[in-house]
């Protein structure tokens, strides 16, 4: 009866380690095609793409500086500070500033969609012009700015230069011409420091003086 027992608790043993042998083996099996599963294993890398701007200032370099018109400069660098005209959502903005020698020149230019928009601006302006946010009339002289300064009012543009040094009028008007050839010239003001502004009718391929 003893030896019955004892037989009979080593088969149990038996069974019993064979039992765990087994699902240690399904478990290391179960591991181990989870391991090489690819399709659960495998990470999605993300595809970086990297985009290059083409360099804006080069672009207008090229413009300034061609043979047809001829803007001499030794640098150019993008000008930040914020313009009255700046709240009146252009379409297209230019703000650059050309540096020779010890002396500057600032360019603001601010194409709008329509003539609408453009006059909205420009009447805008002249409520609030300058520093002093003078009101100024249509084709009336005033006195405001403490610099040189040229401003095209174009059929959907605004292009605004200033400087210390007496800017070419033919000059800029030539710039207007050859890099806006679709937007046609209407009125130039010309201002200098401590004299009145003068205004300008473009008419036969020309600036006349509005003589009031």
């Amino acid at each position: 009866m003893i030896r019955f027992v004892s037989m009979k608790k080593c088969s149990f043993l038996l069974v019993s380690l064979l039992l765990l042998f087994l699902i240690s083996c399904s478990g290391k099996n179960k591991s181990k095609t989870k391991h090489f599963d690819l399709s659960r294993e495998k990470k999605t890398v993300p595809h970086i793409i990297t985009v290059i701007k083409p360099d804006s200032l080069l672009f207008w370099k090229q413009r300034y500086q061609s043979d047809s018109v001829n803007i001499k400069f030794d640098s150019i660098s993008p000008f930040l500070t914020r313009h009255f005209i700046d709240r009146f959502n252009a379409k297209t903005l230019i703000k650059n500033k050309l540096y020779f020698a010890n002396d500057s020149i600032t360019h603001y230019r601010w194409g709008f969609k329509d003539s609408t928009e453009k006059n909205n601006a420009f009447y805008n302006w002249l409520d609030c012009f300058g520093k002093g946010c003078i009101s100024v009339k249509l084709y009336e002289p005033f006195k405001s700015e403490k610099q040189n300064a040229l401003i095209f009012i174009n059929q959907k543009s605004i292009s605004y230069i200033t400087g210390r040094q007496i800017l070419s009028k033919d000059l800029w008007m030539n710039f207007e011409k050859t890099a806006f050839a679709k937007d046609s010239l209407h009125f130039l003001i010309i201002q200098q420091p401590g004299k009145n502004a003068v205004w300008y009718r473009y008419q036969k391929n020309k600036f006349n003086l509005i003589k009031k």
